[in-house]
């Protein structure tokens, strides 16, 4: 029986991801991330994890045997 993948978390660790990968060009001197830049970033992760558990559906509560 397969589960259904957790859009939630999924979600979140691709922004952690990208929100790394950033981190790291700017460390690397590829471009210069202004701290208005970082917030913008940090808060677009936040929002897209927040939506994704917005738009999932809710789980039936299970009832204990």
């Amino acid at each position: 029986m397969s589960r259904p993948g957790d859009r939630v978390s999924l979600v979140g660790g691709i922004a952690f991801l990208l929100l790394g990968a950033i981190l790291c060009l700017d460390q690397l001197e590829v471009f210069s991330l202004t701290a208005g830049l970082a917030a913008a970033a940090i808060c677009a992760a936040a929002g897209s994890a927040l939506v994704a558990s917005g738009l999932e559906p809710d789980r039936p509560e299970r009832a204990d045997e």
